[in-house]
């Protein structure tokens, strides 16, 4: 089963970040509308499965 952690999409929360668990990360997808590019941010878990936009 793919997991998150194998996603490039995965970014783990620093050691040094003030809210800092141990496998915990955030999910950051790139977006565009008619005013441009953007980005989401959610949070997530290196082991919490995969989903549809795994890359």
């Amino acid at each position: 089963m793919k997991t998150c952690e194998s996603c490039s999409f995965y970014f783990a929360v620093p050691a040094d970040a003030g809210d800092y668990e141990p496998g915990k990360g955030d999910c950051v997808t790139e977006k565009e509308d008619a005013k441009g590019k953007y980005w989401l941010s959610k949070p997530t878990t290196n082991v919490s499965p995969s989903c549809s936009t795994f890359k």
